[in-house]
C-alpha cells in the first residue's frame, strides 16, 4: 500500500515549495511499489481497461542474478554504480594537485597561492539494449526448468546476450565510431592521458607490471591501483612465468590431484598486493565472419575506384612499424556495420600474396564514401580484417575499427596500415575501482519494455542506461599489443 507515513513526512518539508530530490526518489519509489499504480500494472487513471499505457517493469534484480553466475562479466561486476538525474553527466578530471614549490614561509607571511589542475568533462547517457520476441503459443504454454515461463526464460538468455555486449564496450568502446549512440571504454580512457605502453607483439613480463604499478604510486600520479585486467590467454601466460621463473616449485599434489601453476597472482606495489584478474573481454582480436548478418545487412565495402587505380598502395613510411620479421604476404578484408547487422566481407586483394609488405612499409586501402551510404541500412563503421603473415584466408582477425566518412561527398574512408595494431594483439588494464576514480554512471533501472504488436509475437526490449567514466585516468595504465 502507499506509504501515507512518508506522504506525511513529505507534506512537512514542502512548506518553502522545495522538496529534497532524495525524498523525492523515496516518494517515486513508493508509488511504483502501490497496489494501483506500479511495474506490474498497467498504469492509472484506469488500471486494466484498454488503451491503457504500459509500464516498463524493473527487472535489475534479474541482472544481478544472471551476472553472478557469468565468470567472464568482470567490469561490470566491479564498477562502482552512480546514479544520475540527467541525460548528460558532469564531473571533473583532475590533471594535477598544485605546483611543486617549497612549502616554507617566513613569520607572519602568507604563502604562494598554488592552484590545482582541473579539467570539467561531460558523459552523455547511452541507451543500450537487447531485442527479443516470443510467440503467443511460447508465452502461454508452460515450459521445463528452473523458469516457469517462456518470458523468464528468454529475458534471462537476453540478459546474458546483453551483458556480454556491455562488457566488451566497457573496454573497447570507442565514441567515435558512433557518435550518435556510442561512449569511451576505460582503455580509450586512460590511452587519453597518455598512460600506455605499446608492447609491439613482445611478451607482457612480471617486471612490466610491477614497474607500471610502482610509477603509478609515486609522484605526480599518486594512484593506488587496486586491479590488474588481463585476458585469458594473457592471464594464462602470467601463470606459466610465474611457474617457470618462480623461486619455489608451484606444483602442488593433493592426494592423486596434481596442480601446475596458481591462478591467484598479485603484484606487490608499495602499498599492497595488487591481483591479476582474469578479464576474457579484453580480447577483441576476433575471427572474421564468413559471411553477413542482419534483415537488411548494410552495403558490401566497395573500394574506391578512384584511388590507386583500385588497388591497396604499398609504400615505405618513417612511422611504419613493420620489421623484418613481419615482411612477407597479407590479405586484408573488411566488413561494414550498420544499425540491424554487418555485411559480407569485402576481401582485398581477391587472390592470395598479392599484398606483399617489407620492413618500413605501410600499406593504404580506400573504400567508397558514397557506396557506404545506400540502401536501407546504411553503414555506421568499418572493421578491417588481416590475415597472418603468409596466412590463408581462414587465418583472418579483426586489426581495427574505423569510422566511415559520412559527409555524402566524393571520396572515401582511408585506412592505413602501419601494423600500429599487432595481429591477434592482447591488452592488459591496471586500474582503481574507488568509486571516486572510476564509475559507471546509472540513469535508470535494468528495464523490460513491451513493444507494439502487429503479429502473434510479443516483442521486447531489455534496456540498461548509462556510461562508464573514469575521473583520474593519469592513475591508470594500458599495455597494448601484448604477445603471449
Amino acid at each position: 500500500m502507499y506509504d501515507m507515513n512518508l506522504h506525511n513526512q513529505l507534506n512537512g518539508l514542502t512548506g518553502g515549495g522545495q522538496i529534497a530530490i532524495g525524498d523525492l526518489i523515496q516518494l517515486n519509489n513508493a508509488l511504483r511499489k502501490a497496489a494501483e499504480v506500479g511495474y506490474q500494472t498497467p498504469a492509472s487513471p484506469t488500471g486494466g481497461a484498454s488503451l491503457s499505457p504500459l509500464v516498463p517493469q524493473s527487472i535489475e534484480g534479474a541482472l544481478a542474478t544472471a551476472t553472478h553466475t557469468m565468470k567472464e562479466i568482470i567490469l561490470w561486476k566491479a564498477l562502482s554504480k552512480q546514479a544520475a538525474i540527467q541525460t548528460v553527466h558532469e564531473y571533473v578530471v583532475t590533471q594535477e594537485h598544485g605546483q611543486d614549490l617549497d612549502p616554507f614561509i617566513g613569520e607572519g607571511g602568507g604563502g604562494t597561492t598554488t592552484t590545482g589542475k582541473h579539467d570539467r568533462r561531460f558523459v552523455k547517457i547511452r541507451y543500450m539494449a537487447e531485442r527479443r520476441e516470443l510467440t503467443d503459443v511460447a508465452n502461454m504454454v508452460g515450459i521445463l526448468g528452473s523458469n516457469p515461463t517462456a518470458l523468464a526464460q528468454e529475458t534471462e538468455n537476453g540478459t546474458l546476450s546483453l551483458m556480454r555486449k556491455v562488457e566488451h564496450q566497457l573496454f573497447h568502446g570507442n565514441e567515435s565510431l558512433r557518435p550518435d549512440l556510442g561512449f569511451d571504454g576505460i582503455l580509450k580512457q586512460i590511452e587519453g592521458a597518455g598512460n600506455v605502453t605499446d608492447k609491439g607483439g613482445g611478451r607482457l613480463t612480471i617486471e612490466d607490471l610491477n614497474q607500471a604499478v610502482g610509477g603509478l604510486g609515486g609522484p605526480p600520479r599518486f594512484g593506488y591501483p587496486d586491479t590488474i585486467y588481463a585476458d585469458s590467454q594473457l592471464h594464462s601466460d602470467l601463470i606459466q612465468q610465474a611457474v617457470a621463473f618462480g623461486r619455489h616449485d608451484q606444483t602442488r599434489v593433493e592426494g592423486s590431484k596434481i596442480t601446475f601453476g596458481n591462478n591467484r597472482l598479485c603484484i606487490m606495489s608499495p602499498y599492497g598486493e595488487v591481483p591479476i584478474v582474469c578479464a576474457p573481454f579484453l580480447f577483441a582480436a576476433y575471427d572474421m565472419p564468413a559471411s553477413g548478418f542482419g534483415d537488411p545487412q548494410p552495403a558490401k565495402p566497395v573500394f574506391d575506384a578512384a584511388f590507386n587505380a583500385g588497388a591497396p598502395e604499398v609504400a615505405a613510411d618513417g612511422a611504419s612499424k613493420f620489421e623484418a620479421a613481419d615482411a612477407g604476404d597479407y590479405i586484408y578484408a573488411v566488413i561494414a556495420v550498420g544499425e540491424k547487422g554487418y555485411s559480407d566481407p569485402l576481401v582485398i586483394p581477391a587472390q592470395p600474396g598479392d599484398i606483399t609488405l617489407g620492413a618500413g612499409d605501410r600499406v593504404a586501402i580506400e573504400l567508397d564514401d558514397l557506396a557506404a551510404q545506400g540502401g536501407s541500412n546504411p553503414i555506421r563503421y568499418y572493421r578491417v580484417y588481416r590475415t597472418a603473415k603468409n596466412g590463408a584466408v581462414g587465418t583472418f582477425k579483426l586489426l581495427d575499427e574505423i569510422a566511415v566518412n559520412t559527409d555524402g561527398t566524393s571520396g572515401g574512408t582511408r585506412y592505413v596500415d602501419l601494423n600500429n595494431k599487432v595481429y591477434n594483439g592482447r591488452n592488459c588494464a591496471i586500474v582503481s575501482h574507488d568509486p571516486s576514480k572510476m564509475a559507471f554512471i546509472k540513469l535508470l533501472d535494468f528495464v523490460r519494455r513491451p513493444l507494439h504488436s502487429l503479429v502473434t509475437t510479443m516483442p521486447f526490449l531489455l534496456m540498461l542506461f548509462g556510461s562508464p567514466v573514469i575521473k583520474t585516468p593519469s592513475q591508470m595504465w594500458v599495455f597494448r599489443n601484448c604477445g603471449v
